[in-house]
């Protein structure tokens, strides 16, 4: 995105304006939204050909920043705002501790997503046992043991300071459930054991979710974009718009980069472009399955995520390495706030890759992948 680009892009989201100009005819694939975007979407000149394959784009927001409720809120309000504006939805997968302090602390939130048409789903994060490196206390139990304790850790309350459960209150993916009105529809089972996977890949189908994780950004096989594990299907993704190695060699994540001088290479719509532009010179007969992901903190804060020095060694010999219970809660957040500048850089290149999704691709959630695969 060029500097003038960005200006106007900036000045459009501080003042609202309402004033579009009429969509252009598309070069990729036809008009699937009336929505009146505040970006006007001109497509390269350079941009793929495919418009036989419609290609699928589902944008998931990774919501688990208890840490900064108040910040996490605010910007939640915004994207729901945002995905109406263009007539879409996004795809928001809360873990229950982020939801606590929402229905605590900002019900407004809440009610916000249970009057809007956005999907919900559900995520882990320590001290979690489903967890890599906090799983322990599953690691010899019996088959029936494990399925029970981990049915236990999605009807009750997580301890964070001991990762023990509280009985005392309501928790996990039954406890989001309640909160929102609907079963979450997608649910990982992050762990690296097979056994544990499979249990509480169990657990959830018994709880109502209907998909679940086996990768998060690229694993769909070409020839069978539909697979299903425990009577869940698996979510499919061929490519995704979150980050990338092209650049320099490194993972670098997309948003980063905003508002730096070379934020054009960073540029997540260009990204999409020339991702389809690979996928069409390479696969001819089916459109591709492709996730925008980004977490609600990445627009407000930097570096790790405010509870990893809670869970995680960050300074030691171990750096990185799951800490034993207890827990301090009160260890030194590890993440900073951004600028202001960088805010409204990130959320105007998310913004121009949503208006460019809407014009030109279908965007899907969850749920309409569920349908499509029936």
């Amino acid at each position: 995105m060029n500097r003038p680009f960005l200006v106007l892009s900036l000045i459009a989201l501080m003042t609202s304006a309402c004033a579009q100009a009429a969509p252009p005819t598309p070069l990729i694939v036809e008009t699937v939204t009336e929505a009146s975007p505040t970006f006007d979407i001109q497509p390269s000149t350079e941009s793929p050909d495919i418009s036989h394959l419609k290609p699928y784009i589902s944008f998931i927001i990774n919501v688990h920043d208890w840490t900064h409720a108040g910040e996490s809120a605010d910007i939640l309000l915004q994207l729901v705002d945002l995905f109406e504006r263009y007539n879409v939805r996004g795809d928001f997968y809360f873990t229950a501790e982020i939801t606590r302090e929402l229905a605590e602390n900002h019900p407004e939130v809440i009610e916000r997503f249970k009057n809007s048409d956005m999907t919900i789903s559900y995520h882990i994060r320590p001290p979690h046992p489903l967890y890599t490196g906090f799983d322990s206390r599953l690691q010899n139990l019996s088959d029936d043991e494990l399925y029970q304790t981990l049915l236990d850790y999605e009807t009750y309350a997580l301890d964070l300071e001991t990762g023990a459960l509280d009985k005392s209150q309501p928790g996990g993916y039954t406890y989001v459930a309640q909160v929102f009105g609907r079963n979450p529809v997608v649910t990982p089972a992050p762990n690296n054991n097979p056994r544990i996977k499979d249990a509480a890949q169990r657990v959830y189908a018994e709880l109502g979710a209907k998909m679940t994780l086996l990768y998060h950004e690229s694993g769909t096989k070409v020839e069978q974009p539909y697979e299903y594990v425990n009577g869940m299907l698996v979510r499919p993704s061929d490519f995704s718009v979150t980050r990338t190695t092209l650049i320099d060699g490194s993972d670098n994540f997309w948003w980063n980069f905003m508002p730096n001088p070379n934020a054009d290479e960073y540029n997540p719509t260009q990204m999409l472009q020339a991702q389809l532009a690979e996928w069409e010179s390479k696969v001819n007969g089916r459109a591709p399955f492709i996730t925008a992901l980004i977490h609600e903190n990445n627009y407000y804060r930097s570096g790790a995520e405010g509870w990893t020095s809670i869970y995680f060694d960050m300074n030691g010999a171990k750096k990185g390495d799951p800490l034993s219970a207890p827990f301090d809660l009160n260890a030194p957040d590890p993440s900073r706030p951004r600028t202001d500048e960088d805010k409204a850089a990130i959320f105007a290149a998310y913004e121009e890759l949503v208006a460019y999704a809407a014009a030109y691709l279908t965007v899907v959630t969850s749920e309409d992948i569920l349908e499509m695969a029936r």
